[in-house]
């Protein structure tokens, strides 16, 4: 077993050309120079933040099995024999009161799941409202959007209403306080928020704006689903999201509306949801078929996690595919800038016999300025270069990102101008060891389920996973020195 260190720097990624320019060779000189002299490839990521990262990372798939799960359980005509289904089931025959649905809206499955839901259970699609969340994190995403949106309007549910939309950022995000407030009025008192019954010039408006998706303020498309008594609400989660702050304004808002008696409201999650607030989840959730702990189990391999505290648990919850489990074969260690400054104490960490793989993780999605994220990669750009003195001839030096930002920030705390980074799409990936030369291997096209392949792959060379590393033929390097030879360059 070979020692292996992949080092992350979340929110990094490959500049586009609407970005603000922060990479600059002479503030990040280590890894101007490891992409210089090193095996590099810039490779592609969706995610968008450390859990879609992670879940990329361990499974390979933004989405869960869920989708098939649902499937499998219509199919098999299981889906009512779940106790909880069937008391939402028995809440709701006969009835006329609303239902109202908050659905994520990323892809044509999300629309069918709904469709295969609805129809199971024979709601009468008159009785539902759709209140859609936004969580995409890229300007070009609003077409995606807006096409969703048509096949949602012209599928069966053309007699339903869509009431809300609105970034998945107004909810989890606590500075947001103001568009959670504004998302509790409307719901209660649907006349009373800003109506852009045309969306599609709407979303027009946003895009121009480079307002993000995820970040855009609540704006709803009809006038006719106020909260009545006795409303059900349902969560229809297949992405991850932090529901809190929704569901406590829905049962306990900040105003008391004297229309509506909250307490005779029900709500209920498809999945389990995360989070201190409890609803009664409609299907057990499922665990993923593959995942990075099973793999590093298959490899007999062992790994040291270092991250900070605020993400711990969901990069276990991804690790283990999609379940909080204790896995001897992955452990935690919490990260700090002094800990990854210390020369001593890294090298003590990638000297233990106890790890085979240890993953660093570093972010910059999380700054408030453009001048803080430069600042933040040079400082970065220190530690990798202390880690590469350490691992030199121990251990292979694996340099990537999960996934990158598209963020609006100020460009200092001194003034008020703005611009956005733009690193969404594509993430640097850097392998450095001697033994892998440039000249006998190439990087090929991947994502960060390829990067971990890849890590793998360095730890233990019987791993059967898909590697990023390629070895070139004889032929291609007979060819090449051909050329070479007459004077044509390689």
């Amino acid at each position: 077993m070979k020692k292996t260190v992949l080092f992350l720097i979340n929110g990094f990624g490959i500049e586009k050309k609407d970005s603000y320019s922060v990479y600059d060779a002479n503030m990040l000189p280590t890894l101007d120079r490891m992409m210089q002299n090193n095996l590099y490839a810039s490779i592609e990521s969706k995610a968008s933040d450390y859990s879609s990262g992670y879940q990329l990372l361990s499974t390979g798939t933004m989405n869960t099995s869920n989708y098939s799960y649902l499937d499998e359980q219509v199919e098999s005509n299981k889906l009512i024999e779940n106790p909880n289904l069937k008391k939402f089931n028995d809440e709701n025959i006969g009835k006329e009161t609303k239902i109202h649905f908050f659905i994520h809206l990323n892809s044509q499955d999300d629309i069918d799941a709904l469709n295969k839901f609805v129809k199971y259970l024979k709601i009468d699609v008159n009785r539902i409202i759709v209140h859609i969340i936004l969580n995409q994190n890229n300007l070009s995403e609003y077409k995606t959007i807006t096409k969703l949106i048509a096949n949602f309007t012209f599928s069966s549910f053309k007699a339903t209403n869509i009431g809300l939309i609105f970034g998945e950022n107004c909810i989890t995000d606590a500075k947001n306080e103001e568009h959670l407030k504004s998302i509790e009025r409307v719901l209660y008192n649907s006349k009373s928020g800003e109506a852009w019954l045309e969306y599609v010039k709407k979303f027009a408006i946003l895009e121009n704006s480079n307002i993000l998706p995820i970040n855009v303020a609540p704006f709803c498309v009809n006038d006719d689903f106020a909260i009545k008594n006795e409303d059900t609400f349902v969560l229809f989660n297949f992405n991850k999201c932090l529901y809190d702050n929704l569901i406590n304004g829905i049962l306990n808002p900040h105003i008391v509306y004297k229309t509506v008696d909250a307490s005779t409201l029900k709500i209920y999650s498809l999945f389990p949801l995360e989070g201190s607030v409890s609803v009664l989840n409609l299907l057990n959730n499922v665990k993923a078929k593959e995942y990075m702990a099973q793999y590093l189990e298959n490899t007999n391999i062992n790994s040291l996690i270092l991250t900070d505290k605020e993400n711990l648990n969901l990069i276990n919850y991804m690790v283990n595919g999609f379940e909080n489990v204790a896995n001897p074969r992955v452990k935690y260690m919490l990260s700090s800038n002094e800990l990854l400054a210390n020369k001593e104490q890294m090298q003590a960490i990638m000297d233990s016999k106890d790890y085979d793989l240890i993953i660093i993780n570093t972010r910059i999605d999380n700054l408030n300025t453009i001048n803080e994220v430069k600042d933040t990669l040079h400082n970065i750009d220190t530690y990798i270069n202390n880690i590469e003195s350490i691992a030199e001839g121990k251990a292979t030096l694996i340099i990537s990102s999960l996934f990158g930002i598209n963020k609006e920030l100020q460009i200092s705390n001194l003034a008020n101008d703005k611009a956005t980074i733009n690193f969404y799409g594509s993430v640097p990936f850097i392998l450095i060891n001697k033994d892998y030369t440039k000249e006998n291997y190439s990087i090929g096209y991947g994502t960060p389920i390829n990067v971990l392949a890849t890590a793998i792959k360095c730890c233990n060379e019987d791993a059967k996973y898909p590697s990023l590393l390629k070895h070139k033929s004889a032929l291609f390097k007979s060819f090449k020195e051909k050329l070479g030879g007459l004077g044509i360059k390689k």
